[in-house]
C-alpha cells in the first residue's frame, strides 16, 4: 500500500466525495503512480480559505479509485463555496478521482510538521506526492474515525462504472504460470452480517470468500479466554463485489446511529434484521 499526500482547503468526504485537481495531467499523474488500495492524505493549506484551526494540519485520509471523473458529477453545486468556483462559474478543481472510503483524523489534529520528517513540497498543492515508508507508517498510526459516505445516485453510477471497466476480457490461451493471485470485482461476492457470540455486537461487510474472512477476523479474538467469537448470521450472494458493496453501504447507512468502530454496530438483532431486509428489497 502506498500513501500519497496533497494540500487541500478542507476535508469533506460527504459533501465533496472526491480527490479533486485543477488540471487533467495532475489527476492522471496520481492514477499512473497508484494502485488498488492506495491512500491519499489531505493536508490543510497554510492560508485562506482553509480555516485557521486546520491550516497545516492532517485533516483526513481516503482510499480513492484510479478512475478519472468530473468533479461536477459528484458534488452539489448549490452547496459549493466561493473559493470552489472561478469568476465564470466553472469549478476551480474540475478533474477528480472518486473516494471509496474515508477516515477523519481524531481531534486534536496533528500538524504536518509534527508527523512527517519534513514539509511537503510546493508541488503538493497542485498534485499528490508520494510519502516514503516512514512517513506513511506515521500517518497510518494516527487515531482516526471512518466516515460513512452517503449512498447517492452519483456513487451508484460510479460503482456501475467500476464494474463496467473491470469486466473480464478474452485473454490468451491458458498455460502454466507462477504469480500472485488477484481478485476481480466481477467475481461472486457476499454481503454478510456477523455477530459476536450472543451479544448485540454486529459486523457488517462484504467479501468474495466468507470462510476465509470469518477465519481471519476470529484469528485476532482470544476466544479460548472469552468463550465467544464471531459467527455469520446473515449472508447475501451477489454476482459481483459491486453489488455486495452497495448492500453493505445501505445496511451501514440504516444503522448509522448504532455504529461503534469501523463496520461494527451495537444494537438489538431486530434492528439489524430490519435494516438488512429493507436494504435487500432496495437492491
Amino acid at each position: 500500500m502506498q500513501v500519497f499526500a496533497k494540500r487541500s482547503y478542507d476535508f469533506d468526504p460527504i459533501g465533496y466525495p472526491v480527490a479533486a485537481f485543477g488540471i487533467e495531467g495532475n489527476r492522471d499523474a496520481l492514477i499512473s503512480m497508484s494502485g488498488p488500495g492506495d491512500l491519499l492524505v489531505f493536508v490543510g493549506t497554510v492560508d485562506e480559505p482553509t480555516p485557521v484551526g486546520e491550516r497545516g494540519r492532517l485533516l483526513g485520509l481516503a482510499e480513492f479509485a484510479p478512475i478519472p471523473v468530473a468533479t461536477e458529477d459528484f458534488v452539489d453545486r448549490t452547496a459549493l463555496r466561493a473559493h470552489d468556483l472561478n469568476l465564470d462559474g466553472t469549478l476551480v478543481w474540475p478533474k477528480a478521482l472518486p473516494i471509496l472510503r474515508a477516515w477523519r483524523f481524531d481531534d486534536p489534529r496533528f500538524k504536518l510538521i509534527d508527523v512527517l520528517k519534513e514539509q511537503l513540497t510546493y508541488e503538493a498543492t497542485a498534485r499528490a506526492v508520494l510519502l516514503d515508508a516512514d512517513d506513511s507508517a506515521a500517518v497510518l498510526a494516527l487515531p482516526k474515525t471512518e466516515v460513512v459516505l452517503p449512498y447517492s445516485e452519483a456513487r451508484r453510477k460510479f460503482l456501475r462504472l467500476v464494474a463496467a471497466m473491470t469486466q473480464p476480457t478474452t485473454g490468451p490461451r491458458p498455460s502454466d504460470w507462477v504469480g500472485e493471485v488477484c481478485r476481480r470485482v466481477t467475481e461472486t461476492a457476499y454481503t454478510y452480517a456477523m455477530r459476536f457470540g450472543k451479544r448485540d455486537l454486529w459486523k457488517i461487510g462484504h467479501t468474495q470468500d466468507l470462510a476465509t474472512r470469518l477465519h481471519d477476523i476470529n484469528k485476532h479474538v482470544p476466544h479460548e479466554v472469552l468463550g465467544e467469537k464471531w459467527s455469520i448470521v446473515m449472508q447475501q450472494e451477489w454476482q459481483s463485489s459491486v453489488g455486495a458493496y452497495e448492500m453493505e453501504q445501505r445496511v451501514l447507512t440504516r444503522l448509522q446511529t448504532h455504529r461503534t468502530e469501523g463496520e461494527r454496530v451495537l444494537c438489538p438483532e431486530t434492528v439489524v434484521f430490519t435494516a438488512w431486509g429493507s436494504s435487500l428489497r432496495e437492491s
